[in-house]
């Protein structure tokens, strides 16, 4: 069995996009949360992840988007306004926070942050080991697949594999190709797919988001760097001279 692991999407669409088509050969397709907010096509990442996910964890960042307000003229509140319809709320409402289940005989933990705090717990490759394992709280599966930090890695804690695909739409590591992971008859692949850059910067121009907040939010993707967090190179991160 063949398997597509997504994260952190961010409304980016085209990054979306362009990894569904890169694998579509994929037997199933599972997203670990975090599919709006910051980018310009939530609606569009939406309809994508209802077509083509199989498996769907809900991740903080939907919940607070889910939880705008309608307001007169000017759409949702939120992050930014992007009028979106009640359903897409709905459906990002009716998500859980974590799934459990098996694949070519082995267990698996689907989770936006972690088993021991859903949706905004965090495995990191150079916290300490007492702090991933706080977080495991172990769980009954063989593996975890976690999203949440951005970071592309893989962990080994007391016996039981942690594994983060990354982040399609928001990368913090300098290149800005989406991440994901690719699950093969139990192997796991990490992997980069490219994307049209100025597609993406039309999206954000036609967006209803505030013109001067898509020139940011575009600049960042671009780079592949958000200024509030600063360069994060992860284990699987390009090399970068200083």
């Amino acid at each position: 069995m063949k398997i597509l692991v997504v994260a952190d999407i961010h409304a980016n669409y085209r990054a979306l996009k362009a990894t569904l088509d890169a694998f579509d050969n994929a037997d199933e397709v599972w997203c670990l949360g975090d599919i709006v907010e910051y980018g310009p096509m939530p609606s569009a990442c939406i309809d994508l992840v209802r077509q083509h996910c199989d498996q769907v964890v809900v991740g903080n960042h939907d919940l607070s988007f889910a939880k705008c307000q309608p307001q007169a003229d000017d759409g949702w509140t939120g992050w930014f306004p992007h009028n979106t319809p009640m359903s897409d709320l709905d459906y990002l409402n009716s998500l859980p926070t974590l799934l459990t289940l098996e694949r070519d005989d082995i267990s698996y933990c689907l989770v936006h942050g972690s088993p021991g705090n859903h949706l905004t717990g965090r495995f990191h490759p150079y916290a300490e080991e007492a702090e991933n394992r706080q977080n495991l709280q172990y769980p009954d599966q063989d593996r975890i697949l976690a999203g949440h930090t951005h970071m592309a890695m893989r962990l080994e804690i007391d016996g039981k594999l942690v594994a983060n695909p990354g982040t399609i739409g928001q990368t913090r590591d300098g290149d800005y190709r989406a991440q994901c992971i690719v699950i093969e008859d139990g192997q796991i692949q990490y992997h980069r797919v490219d994307y049209d850059l100025g597609l993406l910067a039309q999206d954000y121009q036609h967006s209803a988001m505030n013109p001067e907040q898509a020139d940011i939010w575009f600049a960042y993707t671009r780079n592949g760097i958000v200024d509030v967090h600063g360069l994060q190179l992860g284990p699987f991160s390009p090399i970068h001279s200083a």
